[in-house]
């Protein structure tokens, strides 16, 4: 879709520099706006964004490793030393060499919240000076394991948070670039209406130039009043104010479908409104199911519940007794030599158990978990009136498409009685067995009646895609809509 929509742009720029007139039908300019537009391409841009940090929180569940050296640490420095010859403390001068390297491997454990470990490592210690040595500490391989014992468990909140953040910002990309085609579709009825308006308003002007030549013609045999022949001289000048009124509407209608669409100002365009609506069923439950499934509101409500419960419960856990551990068992060794160094080794065990017990805070820690709290109930409540509101969004909008598509259908029977009518009437008139009044009240229920049409059918599709909007779903080709 996006290449067929870049060739379009691509052959609009061409005929617009050749000031020619560019045909757009509804779906080409919903398709424009979908998949070229920057409008668009912004919303893109912040589902990337999204996107990359869910592969960051996606990498972080895997195992990392990560090596940290000090490539070289030189010190001189004087230290105070006692000198058993003179019986005396005295300064003297030392040189340090320090460099070391270490690799580790960390995997955490969402199910309990701690994270597994293991390490190697090699150190180099040379003292220069009076007293001159060299060391290697190596430590060949240590694991250990580490944990809150009581605390809270981020990890196991992240797995529910982060793939439903995910899922928020795809669905609201996706309700945003509809968002933006059913502002294209708006925009399309917009210059659709203005272009009918001011085809009207041409064809009314020619209309009154030839009845008014029928009319001067008429008066000449006395067959009209020169009161009825200055009514059509006096309708003829509202039509060339009409007219002109018509094409700076016209004007502004255009450049602003055109600099939606991206397109140069200028751009001369002539729409193909469609007249005929495709079988369309929609139903209330259908529509209401599809809204709960992808309307990113009814997502973001329970994300940002779901974080509140989050919050209440990290709030909730640091207000009472918390412990951790910090367990390993190793292998190391220090030798002069660096061969000997990695030769017997020793045994390395290290436990570490932290113990946090509150007293007193003056109820800070507690009055901040019953805020939290507080919020997540409130969160609760916002997500059950959006949940009502917008099923009744879903259910007006339902309503309308349906009643809507039987009004497209009323005005194109209407649009064909009404210019039946003003046909016979003006053959009527030519041969003077009506009245100018006759005919001006036939040529204004005809006019209305083309007008009736044209809204008629900006209001159903309107409807249609604020619908498509609500639920993001296609009910032309029944699936869920993707951009």
């Amino acid at each position: 879709m996006r290449k067929t929509a870049i060739l379009v742009l691509l052959f609009t720029a061409v005929t617009a520099s050749a000031q020619q007139t560019v045909k757009l039908d509804m779906e080409r300019v919903f398709q424009l706006a979908t998949d070229s537009s920057v409008t668009a391409d912004r919303y893109r841009s912040v589902f990337q964004e999204a996107h990359y940090a869910w592969l960051s929180w996606m990498g972080g569940r895997k195992t990392q490793i990560d090596l940290t050296s000090t490539p070289l640490q030189y010190e001189q420095y004087m230290v105070q030393r006692y000198v058993s010859d003179t019986d005396n403390d005295e300064y003297r001068q030392q040189k340090r060499l320090l460099s070391s390297v270490n690799l580790q491997a960390q995997q955490i454990m969402e199910r309990w919240g701690g994270s597994f470990y293991a390490s190697t490592g090699l150190a180099y210690l040379g003292n220069y000076g009076d007293f001159i040595q060299h060391q290697f500490a190596t430590t060949p391989v240590r694991v250990g394991y580490r944990q809150e014992l009581l605390g809270y468990n981020s990890y196991r909140w992240s797995r529910q948070t982060e793939p439903m953040r995910l899922n928020v910002a795809q669905q609201q990309m996706n309700y945003s670039v509809e968002q933006t085609g059913a502002e294209a579709v708006k925009r399309f009825f917009t210059l659709a209406v203005a272009q009918e308006q001011l085809k009207m308003a041409e064809e009314q002007l020619q209309s009154c130039d030839s009845i008014l030549a029928i009319g001067k013609r008429r008066f000449n045999i006395a067959s009209i009043s020169k009161a009825e022949l200055e009514i059509l001289t006096l309708q003829r000048s509202l039509a060339t104010t009409t007219l002109k009124s018509a094409r700076l509407n016209h004007q502004k209608a255009s450049k602003s479908l055109a600099v939606w669409l991206g397109m140069d100002e200028m751009t001369q365009l002539e729409l193909i409104v469609p007249s005929i609506l495709p079988h369309l069923s929609v139903t209330l439950d259908n529509a209401l199911d599809q809204a709960t499934q992808h309307n990113p509101n009814y997502l973001s409500m329970e994300l940002k519940e779901l974080e509140a419960r989050r919050d209440a419960e990290q709030l909730k856990r640091k207000k009472g007794l918390n412990a951790s551990i910090d367990a390993s068992i190793g292998l190391n060794q220090v030798s002069e030599y660096f061969e000997h160094a990695y030769r017997t080794p020793l045994v390395q065990n290290q436990v570490t158990v932290n113990l946090t017990v509150p007293i007193s805070d003056h109820g800070k820690k507690r009055n901040a978990w019953l805020a939290a709290r507080t919020k997540a109930e409130t969160v609760a409540r916002q997500r059950q009136e959006l949940r009502r509101d917008t099923e009744l969004d879903v259910a007006q909008t339902v309503a309308e498409v349906n009643q809507r598509q039987a009004m497209v259908d009323d005005t194109r029977h209407s649009l064909q009685i009404a210019e039946d009518a003003y046909t016979a009437m003006l053959q009527r008139f030519i041969r003077g067995q009506a009245t100018v009044n006759d005919l001006s009240l036939a040529q204004q229920y005809w006019q209305d009646a083309r007008r009736g049409q044209i809204t008629a059918l900006q209001d159903f599709w309107n409807s249609y895609y604020h619908l498509r909007q609500l639920t993001l779903y296609d009910f032309l080709r029944y699936q869920p809509i993707h951009h």
